[in-house]
């Protein structure tokens, strides 16, 4: 809020000062005294901002402007009071580009919230709903089709950005300019293409394509950005058309880099022109990516750069992968020079948060499995919260009833297992509040703390094959199997209890946690931890049981099998208390946050055995070994002939390197 001095007119002073009817006159230096207050109040009452951070010079590879851009200083005013409308359409359109439908989209779309980074001349206010549009295009309704071939979401993200470019536009006073920022990999080639027809259906629908109403508003221009950032056209047009070309024609970049925060700043840097422009101007920046970018060291300078200067970034990504940084990807190559088998190339499309809030436990039938965080990669969801932006998380198989197979996740989409309700998800966001707030949030509360310290600490692997069968050849050799397993199992029991001694350290600031996010993380991360403590255990338990000595039932048997139980009977009563404070609290998870990956996690740990019990069989271990093969030596060293029609195909096609798409 600004706020204006008021003075009074000259005469009106010298009456009141100097008049004989105001009754005893003042002596100089009071009436000096307050006058020269009275200025020092008044400039007090002046907003003075910082001057604009200076960015890192980022340059792009060719100048896409004619004159050299100078960045100027610009006056930053922030506004204290609520404005009556809110979105692209509003007063403040330019600045706080939000909007406000009824209904949730089947694209993930990450609702923006007040972000605290520092001082910014745009004003954001919180929804209550995420936006989207009812009558958007039905390809944001994509279901996982079962022979791998799918129509990929970015169509549906494209009219949800149509329709906020337009509420710009609604402003009549202002043209606005679009950066149209695209990463250059091999793995988004065929979205590239995808969004080029389907832009060049979407400016006749707004009315800026062939002399439209509005085609004189609207100017674009097209960046491609790998290792480097290209500008595809030389300077923004009005030419929709040049656009949609220029799209189409943005080249693979073989490097494997993706400096997205790089192209942003720089998209940034250059839009200023038009944001200090008379009038002023608004600027879009609207990325397509399906990764988070290989420079996210820049993450918050480009962010306090955009913010700085009201530049709201639109990001068409993906969805993080819950609690992991690497997913994978079905790649299959879209260049018909090479190999076009189906391939699985791991990519970077996480966390969902700054810090890690995961204990990764490697048990149960999901444990392996990658899924949906509800959420986009941290540093470009805060990016687009914090610049009055949305990201939408984008996946063909959203829509897929149940677990995920290999064979239904599309091509270059990511292997994501499970899908959750955005609706449901929005109650559960990350918070985009600063490192230092964050870490301020965290000191504040032990059992926030905790849980981040362990989740650093974990990736346990709970004997992944543990020895089950005990064949008993004698009881030596016995003894010294049973051996072998305790001293695995006292290994990774050392490994469990540390993460349990720092997780128990937060226990007392447990109640105290209020956001459901915190809430459902401490309660699965314990219940995992206690889960696995008990199976490890009594796994122990069982095997000391074994060693102390048991007897056969019956005359045949000469193996001691363990069995996966569902109760810990056998084992000392310590052993049975952590197994019922583990089930409560992972059905507490089930019970209090259905429909979200906590849920899911905590009711497959509750669907995995807790505990075992002996049983004994029969594998003739002691009978005598039988001759294996019959040493025939019908060995024919003569060469098998040629296939001379092999001989005369063509070489296998070269296959692409995978850690570069």
């Amino acid at each position: 809020m600004t706020f204006e001095s008021h003075e009074l007119p000259p005469s009106d002073v010298q009456e009141r000062v100097v008049s004989p009817s105001s009754g005893p006159t003042a002596p100089a230096w009071a009436v000096s005294l307050v006058l020269h207050v009275g200025v020092l109040l008044a400039l007090a009452l002046f907003a003075f901002d910082p001057p604009r951070p200076p960015l890192e010079r980022l340059v792009l590879t060719q100048n896409p402007l004619e004159d050299t851009v100078i960045l100027e200083a610009v006056d930053v005013v922030v506004s204290d009071e609520r404005t009556e409308d809110v979105g692209a359409q509003s007063e403040r359109g330019a600045e706080m580009a939000e909007a406000v439908a009824p209904e949730i989209s089947e694209v993930i779309v990450a609702s923006v919230e007040t972000v605290t980074e520092q001082d910014v001349d745009i004003v954001v206010q919180p929804l209550d709903v995420m936006p989207t549009a009812k009558t958007l295009n039905e390809a944001m309704v994509v279901k996982g089709a079962v022979s791998g071939v799918g129509t990929a979401g970015a169509s549906g993200a494209v009219d949800r950005l149509a329709a906020e470019i337009n509420g710009y536009l609604e402003q009549q006073s202002r043209k606005t300019v679009v950066f149209w920022l695209f990463d250059q990999s091999v793995s988004l080639a065929a979205q590239r293409k995808e969004i080029a027809s389907r832009l060049d259906r979407v400016f006749d629908e707004i009315g800026v394509a062939h002399g439209g109403p509005k085609s004189k508003r609207l100017l674009n221009m097209v960046v491609g950005y790998g290792k480097n950032v290209t500008p595809i056209t030389k300077e923004p047009t009005t030419d929709c058309q040049t656009v949609v070309e220029a799209i189409r024609s943005i080249e693979i970049d073989e490097s494997g880099v993706e400096n997205t925060f790089t192209a942003i700043g720089a998209a940034a840097e250059v839009g200023w022109r038009f944001r200090n422009a008379t009038p002023r101007q608004n600027v879009l920046i609207i990325v397509f990516t399906d990764e988070v970018g290989n420079d996210e060291d820049r993450a918050d300078q480009t962010t306090a750069y955009c913010q700085k200067l009201g530049i709201p970034v639109y990001v068409v990504g993906v969805p993080a992968p819950f609690g992991q940084r690497q997913v994978k990807m079905k790649f299959v190559e879209p260049d018909p020079d090479y190999d076009q088998s189906e391939q699985w190339a791991v990519v970077e499309q996480g966390p969902e948060t700054l810090y890690p809030e995961l204990i990764r436990v490697r048990s149960g039938r999901f444990h392996n499995d990658a899924i949906d965080s509800g959420f986009g990669p941290f540093s470009l969801n805060k990016l687009c919260a914090a610049t009055g932006g949305i990201y939408f998380a984008v996946h063909p198989n959203r829509n897929a009833s149940g677990r995920v197979t290999d064979r239904e996740v599309v091509a270059m989409a990511s292997q994501l297992r499970h899908f959750f309700e955005p609706e449901v998800m929005q109650q559960y966001r990350p918070d985009y509040r600063t490192k230092g707030e964050i870490d301020g949030l965290l000191a504040g509360n032990r059992a926030k703390k905790a849980l981040v310290e362990a989740a650093k600490n974990s990736e346990i692997n709970p004997m992944e094959a543990p020895t089950m069968t005990f064949p008993r050849k004698d009881d030596g050799d016995l003894a010294r199997l049973l051996g072998l397993a305790q001293r695995d199992a006292a290994l990774l029991l050392d490994r469990v209890d540390r993460i349990y001694d720092t997780l128990e350290k937060g226990i007392s600031d447990r109640p105290k946690i209020e956001e459901k996010r915190w809430q459902a993380g401490y309660d699965l991360a314990m219940g995992r931890i206690l889960a696995l403590k008990v199976r490890t255990d009594a796994y122990n338990s069982m095997l000391g049981q074994a060693k102390a000595g048991m007897k056969f039932q019956k005359a045949d048997s000469d193996t001691w099998q363990l069995v996966p139980a569902d109760d810990v009977a056998g084992v000392d009563s310590r052993i049975q208390k952590l197994a019922a404070q583990a089930k409560e609290l992972l059905q507490r998870v089930v019970a209090e946050h259905a429909g979200t990956p906590w849920a899911l996690l905590a009711k497959d740990e509750l669907e995995t055995p807790i505990g075992y019990r002996w049983e004994e069989r029969n594998t003739g271990v002691n009978k005598p070994a039988m001759n294996a093969g019959n040493n025939n030596n019908n060995n024919n060293n003569a060469s098998a002939p040629q296939d001379d029609q092999k001989r005369k195909m063509a070489p296998p096609k070269p296959k692409r390197n995978l850690k570069n798409v």
